[in-house]
């Protein structure tokens, strides 16, 4: 739990974690005081808004920025037959990877390589070892940025625009070119804050069919090997992950690695 939430703080040395609040602590028997207190009590708090704070405005603008990456990969196992005991079940298999198939979507709807298929021992951890160098490959991608390219076409378009791309409100003195940064290609005229927020995604969705309930187990037994990764994490369970990524800087830039589940997120990416 340390490790999983570890990016919540600088701190690195451990933390002990209320697994019914997700409270923090930095002593064990701080932690042992607060059960006491948590255990009486919900662990929702309703806070409702102030005064006055009546509506609810859509801010996160760089949501509406298409991922120029995503990644779609599946793991197929075997059922290997084991006779051991734990406590007082009697386990008699255990699923085993077998092979993996993983392919890269660009921005273009199509592969930027072949399809990725492996067969063979270790499959997980040779997963981890690819899809960590695809996605150095595609972070030198992301945060190079194109000098923008304005065609008289485009120079008129911008001139011409009245309202802002992005927010939709008139556009008076402070609009800028908005551009896009892989391709160096005009988009349209923005203002100057819109434009700000309106910045490119570092994030690459690697999604799979079912992460939450069988693929996702057999990732974490390698992520946990992994120390120069800034783990983060979104449990349904203390088992079960709808999302969790991996995270590193290239460059000033926070370029991540997201983990998902299909049926929960298909429809956002």
């Amino acid at each position: 739990m340390s490790r999983y939430l570890g990016d919540l703080t600088k701190r690195k040395t451990k933390h002990h974690y209320c697994y019914r609040c997700l409270h923090r602590f930095d002593k064990d028997e701080i932690l042992k005081e607060h059960l006491q207190y948590c255990s009486e009590h919900s662990p929702q708090h309703i806070k409702m808004p102030e005064k006055g704070e009546k509506f609810i405005k859509f801010q996160n603008v760089h949501y509406q920025h298409p991922l120029h990456y995503i990644i779609y990969a599946d793991f197929e196992s075997l059922i290997v037959k084991v006779v051991h005991t734990s406590g007082n079940t009697e386990i008699i298999a255990r699923h085993e990877a077998c092979g993996y198939t993983y392919v890269i979507i660009g921005p273009d709807g199509r592969s930027v390589k072949p399809i990725s298929i492996y067969r063979g021992e270790n499959a997980v951890k040779n997963f981890m070892e690819n899809i960590l160098k695809e996605k150095e490959e595609l972070a030198a991608k992301l945060t190079s940025i194109v000098p923008i390219h304005m065609t008289p076409q485009d120079e008129l378009d911008f001139r011409s625009a009245t309202h802002c791309y992005v927010c939709k409100k008139a556009l008076k003195g402070d609009r800028v070119r908005d551009h896009d940064h892989q391709t160096g290609r005009y988009r349209a005229g923005l203002h100057s804050s819109c434009n700000h927020k309106f910045r490119l995604s570092k994030k690459i969705p690697v999604v799979f069919h079912n992460l939450k309930n069988y693929d996702g187990h057999l990732i974490m037994q390698e992520i946990g090997k992994l120390k120069d990764y800034e783990i983060s994490v979104v449990p349904t369970t203390m088992e079960k992950h709808m999302t969790f990524s991996l995270s590193k800087t290239y460059h000033k830039f926070k370029v991540s690695l997201n983990f998902v589940y299909n049926f929960r997120f298909l429809s956002t990416l």
